[in-house]
């Protein structure tokens, strides 16, 4: 049986969120890492499906980049999390929320500055983030190490770039290709004898339960906030 899809609707109004003063700032930045977020992963699940021909050259590439801007909101929506930490009020409200919500909040802490996991976070999300999301002047060591892997391999030392009449047949290969060997071998450290696919998905799945956990929180704490 297929499941179907409901959603309820609050009114906000802005002169309460303005009562609420710096709160409601905090909030609201929540708000756009939520719909950030679940615009990214749209967009993944999207270029997942199969593609029409003309787009088929692109779609590794576009894969790869959605999953780098859904870190990138990840990691920025994770500095939200600690300044809610940081507020004694919101904290209140934390503390009002379900269990549910209560659990998913204690575990995006464990990831947050001074968290038990935040070593972790760093390495697969945070250095994402600084180096090929947004920063492409900080990766030059790391493209560097990739060019010099791939061309010390015969399997991997061909690669394609692609011109077209449109924008949008244009594709530079050889960037995927590299973008994939530092994220994989350069900054999640998979090593060369482990099976690539096994030891990626693992990372995926980590990461998906720290974005489930941003988004479970979120939703019901920032559905509670606008309650006033």
């Amino acid at each position: 049986m297929q499941l179907v899809s409901t959603t309820s609707t609050r009114q906000v109004h802005f002169d309460r969120l303005h009562a609420r003063g710096p709160d409601a700032a905090v909030v609201i930045k929540l708000m756009m890492a939520c719909n950030d977020l679940s615009l990214a992963n749209q967009a993944l699940d999207d270029w997942k499906k199969d593609q029409p021909r003309e787009r088929r050259q692109r779609e590794i590439g576009a894969r790869m980049y959605f999953v780098r801007v859904e870190l990138a909101h990840l990691f920025e929506g994770m500095k939200v999390i600690e300044e809610i930490q940081r507020t004694p009020s919101l904290r209140n409200l934390v503390e009002r929320c379900d269990s549910r919500t209560k659990a998913s909040f204690a575990e995006l802490e464990m990831f947050a500055h001074g968290g038990a996991n935040r070593a972790e976070f760093e390495k697969l999300i945070g250095q994402v983030r600084h180096n090929l999301t947004f920063h492409y002047y900080r990766c030059e060591k790391l493209v560097l190490q990739a060019i010099a892997d791939r061309a010390s391999r015969r399997e991997a030392r061909l690669s394609s770039i692609t011109r077209g009449s449109t924008a949008h047949l244009w594709r530079f290969n050889v960037a995927d290709d590299i973008v994939d060997s530092v994220v994989v071998r350069g900054i999640w450290s998979v090593p060369r004898s482990a099976d690539l696919r096994t030891e990626v998905d693992k990372i995926a799945d980590r990461v998906h339960q720290i974005l489930l956990s941003f988004v479970d929180f979120s939703g019901e704490f920032i559905w509670k906030f606008c309650e006033a």
